[in-house]
């Protein structure tokens, strides 16, 4: 193997069509040859790999759909002496061992659904595609032309059902990666051109540039999507970047700075952590399709999640217990592996981990997300009347139109209550999953739940609030935790039966620890319609017109809800609703 010390500018692509110079490093990196490990070298044809930064401009894109390795567009189609290039994409990818990441078992892994493209010694791009799944690649290019591979660090179908997944880095504008070959003149004699990003790992640390893992962070989710295909989608995936940097760490503040806290998804993109020795989530392939299965549950069901901390040991709101251990199994699903691995510390040696599977946690019911990934995951691998390992059913029972609809928050639940509509000849095993963690088989609202969790006001799950002024007593308490721990929120269930202006009120009764602070939120099919935060002591009220349909109503104590306020508190209230008119 031939190895090519090449200076490799990083650089970022505006919209207009010039480079501005950020910095320059030196990489050694394996030339392009003749085989898909890319270990011989042609002449000529060195392919250098570095991290390039680049905002994509996406009207530059000459792609009409086709991801089998040929070519998508090229503007030589009048040139008869034309020269196929072609390739391979290839990554170093860094298994787990017992706990963290095993640098001494690093091996090349195919780069999967990649863009790759063509470009010319001003940059201009002549030809694109996409990789195929074994990370070959072809573009047909003019004899004698000077041209480069760039393959960006994106995925990207454009036929339906289409997605566009990029990796950007946030900590630069939230510019695209991408690594580059170097120019050369296209002939038969260098044809060939393979591309390998390597990790950077230099024994005992990270040496060079950490190419690998843009791609590493993309190929993880072309398994994600490739699962989620095949079990029945045929829905376009929203636009998505995944937003990982060196400099991204456990530390709140300016995500633009790198400060992300963790990685997670925000809504609209996914942080990822990359702070070498510390804690890096480019090669926790369930940690990035933990935080995929958050962006599937926003994009394809619905999930009612306040996010927060949370463990498989913690009591939780029922909303963050369904979301976090619907993730967890996602993750595991879309892997096919129970093992869930998220290394951290010194040269990322150690780390967490997680049997998805596992049924006795210390922490058993509907509150755990320890038990919805139990249930979850061991319904997916039962082989009981269904095919094992198959996600299709799981498939069919968040993305059906009722799920997403449904009147009461999304929790455990829900989830049974549709997957027992959907997959009837499933129920009596589904509910055996359900008993075997604490529990009951009930409706989609856990009518008749016996599991309190520890704390009798918990129960019933969702009370019910009569229309009349009646008052109906419910306690608000951190007792296990803040935010978005068990007890916190106490739910009500309304019926509205003739459109009007209701008026819902709160008045302490009992409190423990000083001045009570009760908060209200009303929700239909889970979204946020009504609130109020007012700063009176003791007491809360507000009006809101309602049409005809099932309601949810929250009461949570505000010092309760505060993370930042761990004195010990418990209070109650009498909450009553009215019609006004």
């Amino acid at each position: 193997m031939v190895r090519v010390t090449t200076a490799i500018s990083i650089v970022v692509e505006p919209m207009r069509r010039f480079s501005i110079l950020l910095t320059v490093i030196l990489i050694t990196a394996c030339g392009g040859g003749g085989g898909s490990s890319g270990s011989n070298l042609i002449p000529g044809s060195n392919s250098s790999s570095s991290i390039i930064a680049s905002s994509a401009n996406a009207n530059s894109l000459s792609s009409t759909g086709s991801s089998n390795g040929r070519s998508l567009a090229s503007s030589n189609s009048s040139v008869s002496a034309v020269v196929n290039i072609s390739g391979k994409i290839t990554y170093d990818f860094v298994p787990h061992s017992t706990r963290g990441l095993d640098y001494s078992a690093v091996f090349a892994r195919a780069g999967r659904g990649l863009l790759v493209e063509l470009l010319d010694e001003n940059n201009l791009i002549l030809a694109s595609t996409v990789s195929d799944s074994d990370g070959h690649y072809s573009l047909g290019a003019a004899r004698n032309k000077l041209v480069k591979v760039r393959v960006k660090a994106q995925l990207l179908r454009t036929q339906s059902p289409g997605w566009n997944f990029k990796v950007t880095d946030n900590t630069n504008g939230n510019s695209l990666y991408s690594m580059i070959g170097s120019l050369v003149a296209a002939t038969n004699a260098n044809a060939v051109r393979n591309l390998h990003a390597s990790s950077g790992w230099g024994g005992n640390g990270y040496t060079d540039a950490r190419v690998a893992a843009p791609f590493a962070i993309l190929d993880t989710l072309y398994e994600g999507v490739t699962r989620f295909q095949a079990a029945g989608n045929l829905e376009d995936f929203p636009p998505l970047e995944l937003r990982w940097s060196v400099k991204n760490r456990a530390a709140e503040g300016d995500r633009s700075l790198g400060e992300i806290g963790t990685s997670y998804f925000g809504g609209d993109a996914i942080y990822i952590l990359g702070d070498e020795n510390n804690d890096t989530d480019e090669y926790d392939r369930h940690v990035l399709l933990h935080e995929w299965g958050h962006y599937i549950e926003a994009s394809f069901a619905r999930s009612d999640s306040i996010g927060g901390d949370h463990s498989h040991d913690d009591k939780l709101d029922l909303r963050v217990a369904m979301s976090e251990g619907f993730a967890n199994a996602f993750s595991a699903m879309m892997l096919d592996d129970a093992s869930y691995r998220d290394s951290s510390g010194q040269q990322q040696a150690d780390g967490f981990f997680n049997d998805v599977s596992r049924k006795n946690s210390g922490t058993r019911g509907w509150y755990s997300e320890a038990s919805v990934q139990s249930v979850i995951y061991n319904f997916y691998t039962s082989s009981s009347g269904k095919s094992a390992r198959d996600f299709s059913d799981i498939f069919q029972v968040i993305s059906a139109e009722n799920y997403a609809g449904t009147s009461g928050l999304i929790s455990i639940y829900t989830f049974a209550d549709q997957l027992r509509k959907k997959l009837p000849a499933q129920a009596t095993h589904f509910n055996s999953l359900l008993l075997e963690q604490n529990i009951e088989v009930t409706d989609e609202f856990g009518a008749g739940e016996s599991n309190s969790g520890g704390y009798t006001e918990n129960l019933p799950v969702y009370k019910t609030l009569p229309l009349n002024n009646n008052p109906v007593k419910v306690c608000s308490s951190n007792r296990f935790g803040s935010y978005n721990k068990l007890a916190v929120a106490q739910y009500f269930l309304l019926t509205v039966a003739s459109a009007g202006t209701y008026q819902f009120s709160a008045v302490e009764t009992a409190d423990d620890s000083g001045t009570a602070d009760p908060d209200f939120y009303l929700y239909r099919r889970g979204i946020l319609i009504g609130f109020a935060e007012g700063p009176a002591a003791d007491q809360e009220s507000f009006s809101r017109f309602l049409s005809a349909g099932t309601y949810v109503l929250e009461l949570v104590d505000a010092r309760a809800k505060d993370g930042d306020d761990s004195v010990p508190m418990t209070a109650c209230f009498d909450v009553r609703a009215q019609f006004l008119n």
